[in-house]
């Protein structure tokens, strides 16, 4: 039998950032004030996106090999926004035009050192010939969030490639959640926080609120603003962000209110 392995051709946000599958793709206004107001505090704040659902377990079985002349192995990993997430339930499923081809649990973490948490090992079955490109799409269960997560691309068909050995394959599958179907990135030096005089320091964090809802955060890693991005989540275009601005040298937070909105591309 000829084993056909499968190449992904697209690459997104990531080494793998999966499009969205029904997502609608949002990009994020232009600032709307440069005002903000700041709070001395005495600890980092534990700023973090609620990704907890209510999915029931889905019903997926495991796809008969018989029926299939093709099959192919993708080592997929969990973004670290999910890793801390991943458990034995959870669940890994690939679709080829709503077929299930492939369906996967959690990789064994054989060293015990934990560095496979959230690793899939996922066989995949087809019967497409070599170099025939399919839309396919990602389905991740979280069993702990309670939330199935979706994300979808291009694959292609090509003989002797393993995928996600050499390279990481990891699907942003926060950009699939149902629970925030908008999601847009904005560069830090295009917001008010770039007015703020604020000396960008290594491990300062920045977050994005709709009300009190956390909708967004990231950690500076460059002493350059211009360098820093940040996704925000929306359930709706058109939602008011206010920005949060963790100084940890100065132990502050700046707040600006009202900075941002989504909007449709």
């Amino acid at each position: 039998m000829k084993k056909n392995l499968l190449y992904l051709t697209t690459l997104l946000l990531s080494s793998l950032a999966l499009g969205a599958c029904g997502n609608d793709e949002e990009e994020v206004e232009s600032p709307k004030t440069s005002g903000y107001v700041v709070a001395n505090v005495s600890e980092s704040p534990t700023w973090q996106v609620d990704w907890t659902g209510n999915d029931v377990r889905p019903d997926w079985v495991e796809p008969m090999p018989s029926n299939y002349e093709n099959w192919a192995v993708l080592f997929i990993q969990l973004e670290d926004e999910l890793k801390q997430y991943a458990s034995d339930d959870d669940l890994l499923a690939l679709f080829v035009d709503e077929e299930l081809r492939g369906l996967a649990s959690p990789a064994i973490d054989v060293s015990g050192s934990g560095e496979d948490r959230g690793s899939f090992l996922l066989k995949s079955y087809g019967n497409e010939g070599d170099q025939r490109l399919l839309d396919i799409t990602l389905r991740y269960y979280c069993s702990e969030l309670n939330q199935i997560f979706t994300r979808s691309t291009q694959m292609m068909y090509t003989v002797g490639e393993v995928l996600g050995v050499e390279e990481d394959l990891i699907p942003q599958f926060t950009l699939g959640s149902p629970k925030y179907p908008v999601s847009g990135v904005v560069s830090l030096d295009e917001t008010p926080i770039a007015s703020a005089n604020i000396e960008p320091n290594y491990g300062d964090l920045v977050a994005a609120f709709v009300a009190d809802e956390c909708r967004g955060v990231t950690t500076i890693e460059e002493e350059d603003l211009g360098f820093t991005s940040l996704v925000i989540l929306g359930r709706k275009v058109g939602e008011n962000v206010t920005l949060k601005y963790y100084d940890s040298a100065q132990q502050r937070i700046l707040t600006f209110e009202n900075a941002l909105t989504t909007a449709r591309q």
